[in-house]
């Protein structure tokens, strides 16, 4: 008795609560479209209901339509888990014509997806045009077209499970109503729907087995246990409970299915728990309350007891929240709390068209219940106290959820030390998470909540160690991702923390603390940049620290080495990565920190550095020309970033004739891309003659900062006489790449290169004016070349 939360029967809402409620029922009175769920008939003028009646299994018995199990898949492959109603939701799903108000679903589509089955594109119009209407934001809604049979999704909809914390499931059962064939196929049109573009794209494998069921029957704790009526083994007689039970391991990791007695019959036999309990965490369950001379007083009071005294999957008992649903077990008054949706950190609860005091104390409970979520009164004339709103929609897991997995401490904890606090995170879209955002809140107490950064220690766990004083402790673990999910465990966070009691004062010993154990940083066309990581001593006693082991294939320094913290004080390591050849590439290696924190003598560091530099490359280092009478020539040197990082550059010392002008002087060149400096060499008033010098172009690339150009022109008119040049010129020397021979002679001839032993290399034929001869190929060092019988000395280096 001592886990449960009774909610009084009398209004204990406070005004302000009270105030908000009855303003957001107003506003939906005010704004219904559809005031009453209209009867649903097939196409044979039979009216189904929620529970079927014996005229409908008569007609499905006339129509030779059986409940035939769907033929099995395989279980999914890997570690599985259920997923719960309160774990994150993408969409929620909904079909036309509706059994529920158009407001609930403006509601719901400001945070998710709403998906709307259809019957047509016809009938997807007429609903745009309600939801426009009503307000819905349209933006967020998105359209099956297939058949159905009736509203009740939560029925016929699918299961969720959790495969190797990596992707989600769809479990598909076969519907325990013959007569509803469409109903029952909705799950094999909705999977491939989930996987195509329109439907988000994230490929979602369905799985069947042969069990018979519907989705108003079941509920889990997103851990390992599962809950139903007995009537999952009274529609499975060719089973036994053993062989039901390892279906729901194998399909969906549940290792505690439980069967229990559903509390409404015979009033009632519909035998769905979602009309009599809900699971509001994975250790909290809500259970309908009757009054002690209502005839199944004992039942409800039977379902409260047995998980009074079952533990939840967290090793604590559950605590039993029990709401006043006078109409469980008749039809008036319309009291169907426990048929509630809880879509992410709102909860949608069924109340009467008019709030009335049941309903007041209802949402009271749910307020107490769940600190920290928004609890919305749906008010609706077409409500039943065994189908509500809970019946007629369905979440869609987040495929994409950032699952926070961690074992919550709780009850009585001697206090020996720090305590350590450990998680595991999964992203299952693969999104990177934030290493500063993996933080754990502890308040003790009675105080204000205080951050400590959680370590990466393992692929997905982090942990931190926190010294506390005795007494009371509260907390809760956030993360966020790069998606932008932000996610709490508890799901709700600060206002519903994880609990437990802290005995006896901890010994004076130090407690090491590190805001991360990963240093990750990019340069970006630099050559130095600085990372910190802050070291903490969050224990009571001196904590000494050292620097050892540097494992980093550049230079790499860390200070300070070593030192010593005080309690609660705290000391900034500066990590200096020196990149001075600025090569585009990945570097990663490790360090030791070494320390007198018992818990934590020895933790290693990760580094990583990302370097993205400019790379200069240019198609030639001279320029060459020969005026043969043309007053200006124009030569070009395109400058090529071979890197990942812009480069800059500019044109200075400029040595030459005024003949010649340069553009651009400088500029910005950026990855994979080129530019061209034009040379326009004016011969107009030059005379004639040769003309030498060179540039200098600047780079912030940083293995060409300067490279030298050099500078050749050629004034040669016709009737110039040769003996007023040179015949033959040889640049650059020294050089690297080639070389440029302007030959004057009239005819043709050879050129060949010697080494310094005087064994020829090369060979190649000169012609008249400018000849360039590629010796990347050659080693560095002194050559001769000779041209008829002058020999000419250059440095290949």
């Amino acid at each position: 008795m001592e886990n449960d939360i009774f909610a009084p029967r009398k209004n204990h809402i406070t005004y302000n609560s009270m105030k908000k409620i009855l303003l957001f029922s107003i506003a939906l009175l005010a704004g219904v479209f559809t005031l009453f769920a209209q009867p649903i008939y097939n196409a044979d003028g039979i009216r189904l209901y929620h529970t079927p009646s014996q005229e409908e299994l008569d007609w499905a018995k006339s129509q030779g339509l059986t409940i035939t199990p769907k033929v099995p898949t395989s279980p999914p492959s890997g570690q599985l888990r259920p997923i719960a109603e309160f774990e994150p939701a993408e969409a929620v799903l909904v079909r036309y014509p509706f059994g529920i108000p158009v407001n609930l679903i403006a509601e719901m589509s400001q945070d998710v997806i709403v998906i709307t089955i259809v019957a047509s594109t016809g009938q997807q119009t007429t609903v745009l045009s309600q939801y426009n209407a009503a307000g819905v934001k349209t933006a967020n809604c998105k359209f099956l077209i297939a058949n159905t049979d009736t509203y009740w999704t939560r029925d016929y909809g699918p299961w969720f499970m959790a495969i190797n914390n990596s992707t989600v499931g769809m479990f598909d059962f076969t519907y325990n109503r013959p007569a509803r064939v469409y109903d029952n196929q909705i799950n094999s049109q909705l999977a491939p729907y989930l996987s195509s573009a329109a439907g988000g794209g994230i490929p979602i494998e369905r799985y069947t087995s042969t069990l018979v069921l519907t989705g108003g029957n079941y509920m889990n704790d997103g851990i390992s246990q599962g809950f139903s009526t007995t009537l999952v083994l009274q529609e499975n007689t060719g089973l036994t409970e053993q062989q039901i039970k390892n279906q729901y391991l194998q399909y969906f990791g549940i290792d505690q299915q439980h069967f229990i007695a559903d509390p409404i019959v015979p009033y009632d036999n519909i035998q769905h728990i979602d009309c009599s309990s809900k699971l509001l965490a994975p250790n909290k369950v809500l259970v309908d309350s009757v009054s002690p001379t209502n005839p199944n007083f004992n039942k409800f009071q039977a379902v409260a007891n047995y998980f009074r005294t079952r533990t939840s999957s967290w090793g604590m008992p559950y605590k039993v929240v029990r709401v006043f649903a006078p109409g469980a077990t008749s039809s008036n008054p319309i009291t169907p709390y426990s048929n509630s949706l809880i879509l992410n950190k709102k909860v949608f609860v069924p109340v009467n068209p008019t709030t009335n005091a049941n309903d007041l104390a209802a949402l009271a409970v749910y307020e107490q219940a769940m600190p920290g979520y928004q609890i919305i009164p749906i008010n609706y004339g077409s409500w039943l106290n065994t189908d509500a709103l809970h019946c007629r929609t369905h979440e869609i897991a987040d495929r994409c959820m950032l699952y926070i997995n961690h074992q919550p401490l709780f009850g009585d904890i001697d206090n020996n030390g720090p305590i350590t606090f450990n998680t595991e995170l999964y992203s299952y879209c693969d999104h990177t998470i934030y290493s500063d955002s993996v933080i754990v809140y502890v308040k003790s107490n009675g105080g204000e909540y205080e951050g400590y950064n959680m370590v990466k220690t393992g692929e997905h766990t982090w942990e931190t160690a926190v010294t506390l004083p005795e007494g009371s402790v509260e907390y809760y673990i956030f993360a966020a991702d790069q998606s932008g999910r932000r996610e709490c465990h508890p799901y709700i966070g600060a206002p519903d923390p994880h609990k437990f009691t802290l005995l006896g004062n901890a010994p004076n010993i130090p407690a090491l603390s590190l805001n991360k154990t990963t240093s990750s940083v990019i340069l970006n066309g630099i050559n130095l940049v600085k990372d910190t990581i802050k070291i903490s001593n969050i224990g009571t006693a001196d904590l000494t620290f050292e620097i050892v082991e540097i494992d980093f294939p550049v230079k790499f320094t860390v200070t300070p080495e070593d030192g010593t913290l005080t309690p609660n004080n705290s000391q900034m390591l500066i990590l200096t990565y020196d990149f001075n050849d600025g090569k585009s590439e990945e570097f990663a290696g490790t360090f030791k920190l070494l320390s007198n924190d018992p818990l934590q003598p020895e933790v290693e560091i990760t580094l990583h550095a990302t370097v993205f530099a400019p790379v200069l490359s240019l198609d030639k280092t001279s320029s060459a020309v020969t005026s043969e009478g043309v007053a200006v020539i124009k030569d070009t040197i395109t400058i090529s970033n071979l890197g990942t990082a812009d480069l800059t550059f500019e044109v200075t010392a400029l040595d030459f004739h005024d003949m010649l002008s340069l553009s651009p002087l400088f500029g910005v060149v950026q990855p994979n891309n080129s530019q061209k400096i034009i040379l326009s060499y004016d011969f107009a008033n030059v005379e004639k003659g040769e003309y030498s010098g060179s540039f200098k172009l600047l780079s912030n690339a940083p293995t060409h900062p300067e490279t030298e150009i050099s500078l050749h022109a050629i004034q040669n008119y016709v009737g110039i006489k040769e003996t007023n040049r040179p015949a033959t010129y040889i640049y650059p020397n020294p050089a690297s790449d080639k070389i440029n021979i302007i030959f004057n002679g009239e005819n043709s001839t050879k050129a060949n290169i010697y080494n310094i032993l005087g064994v020829q290399i090369k060979e190649t034929a000169l012609t008249k004016g400018n000849n360039t001869i590629d010796i990347k190929t050659l080693p560095n060092g002194i050559y001769f070349i000779k041209i008829e019988g002058s020999a000419f000395k250059f440095v290949k280096q």
